[in-house]
C-alpha cells in the first residue's frame, strides 16, 4: 500500500472521526432518527487540483452532507464503497493493480488490503453479508457473474455461472441475495439463496430494472428503473409486489441505498451531466441535495452505514 498522507494527518483524521461519531450518536441518542450513521460516496472533486485528474476517491460524510472527509488518497480510482454491518470495515473496488479488484480497509482508510481478484475479468461492486463474514460482487467483463468470498479472501465461488449478464448484488438481512440479470431478455431484478440456488425473478417490465438494495428489515427493496421513461427510484415488497415510483425528476435518479432505520433513502442524481448525492424520505418526499460538487466533477455511489443502527 502506498501511503501518501502523513502519520500526523492520519491521526488527526481518526481523531476527528471519533469526535464526529460521539457527537452525532449523542445528539440522536433518544430519537428514532433516520439520520443515524454516515454516508460513504465516491467523488473526483479533488481532481482539478490534483496531479492525477482522473482519480476518484472515497469520502465519508454525515447524512446531511456536512463534514465530508476524504478517506482514500491514491493515483488510481477507488470506487463504490460499502459498509460492513458488524465488522466496521469498508469494501470497495479499486484499479490500483491495473484492473478493478475488491479491497477492504478500516473506517479511517488504514490497513488497505486486497480481498479478491478475478484477473483480467475484473471485480466490482461488493456487498457484505449481514453478519459481515462474506461479500458478494460481480465480475467486470461480460457476461458478468456474481461471486462470493469470505472476509479473509478464501472460499471464492461463482454463484450464478449463467450465460446471461448477472451483476450488482446486495445481501439481505435474511440471507438472500438480490441481483440484476438479463438472462430472460432485458435487465430485471432477481433474488437467490446465498449459495446461488433457486433464483427467482422479482420484476417484469419492458425496460431495465437494476441496482436493487434491501431495506434494513429485509421487507422492501429499493431499485432503479426506466420503465416510465428515464431512470427513477422505485421501491417494492421483498417478493416483487406493489412496485411504487418514488422520484419524478426529468434527469436520472439511480443507485439507491437505505438509511439504517429505513426511514430515508440516499441516491445519486444526474445534474447538468454530472452526479450529486441526494436523500429523501422513504415515500419519495423531501428530496434534498447533500453534495454540491462543482462541474465537471461528480459525487455519487452513496452507501449509508447500517452498522450504526439496531439490528432488526
Amino acid at each position: 500500500m502506498r501511503v501518501i498522507r502523513s502519520a500526523r494527518s492520519l491521526s488527526l483524521y481518526a481523531t476527528l472521526l471519533v469526535i464526529a461519531v460521539i457527537f452525532f450518536a449523542s445528539a440522536h441518542a433518544n430519537q428514532d432518527a433516520a439520520t443515524d450513521g454516515f454516508i460513504l460516496f465516491s467523488t473526483d472533486r479533488d481532481s482539478a487540483d490534483s496531479d492525477n485528474p482522473i482519480s476518484e476517491e472515497i469520502y465519508v460524510m454525515l447524512p446531511d452532507g456536512t463534514h465530508p472527509t476524504r478517506i482514500t488518497d491514491n493515483a488510481v480510482n477507488d470506487k463504490a464503497p460499502v459498509w460492513s454491518h458488524s465488522k466496521k470495515i469498508i469494501a470497495f473496488h479499486s484499479g490500483q493493480n491495473g484492473r478493478p479488484e475488491i479491497f477492504l480497509m478500516n473506517l479511517d482508510g488504514t490497513e488497505r488490503r486486497l480481498l479478491a481478484s478475478l484477473g483480467q475479468a475484473g471485480a466490482q461492486f461488493p456487498s457484505f453479508s449481514h453478519n459481515g463474514n462474506e461479500l458478494c460482487f460481480n465480475s467486470q467483463t461480460t457476461p458478468r457473474e456474481i461471486y462470493v468470498v469470505d472476509v479473509h479472501g478464501t472460499g471464492l465461488t461463482n454463484l450464478t455461472n449463467h450465460p446471461g449478464d448477472d451483476l450488482r448484488c446486495d445481501w439481505s438481512p435474511k440471507g438472500k441475495i438480490v441481483f440484476t440479470s438479463n438472462r430472460d431478455g432485458n435487465p430485471e431484478i432477481y433474488v437467490m439463496n446465498a449459495d446461488g440456488s433457486d433464483p427467482v425473478r422479482l420484476t417484469d417490465s419492458a425496460r431495465a430494472d437494476t441496482n436493487a438494495d434491501w431495506s434494513p428489515k429485509g421487507d422492501r427493496i429499493a431499485f432503479e428503473s426506466n420503465r416510465d421513461g428515464n431512470a427513477e427510484i422505485y421501491v417494492m415488497n421483498a417478493d416483487g409486489s406493489e412496485p411504487q415510483r418514488l422520484t419524478t425528476f426529468p434527469g436520472q435518479d439511480t443507485k439507491p441505498t437505505w438509511s439504517p432505520t429505513g426511514d430515508r433513502i440516499a441516491f445519486h442524481r444526474q445534474i447538468d451531466g454530472h452526479l450529486q448525492v441526494y436523500t429523501m424520505n422513504a415515500d419519495g418526499s423531501g428530496d434534498t441535495p447533500i453534495t454540491f460538487t462543482a462541474t465537471p466533477q461528480f459525487s455519487g455511489f452513496p452507501s449509508w452505514g447500517k452498522w450504526s443502527a439496531q439490528q432488526p
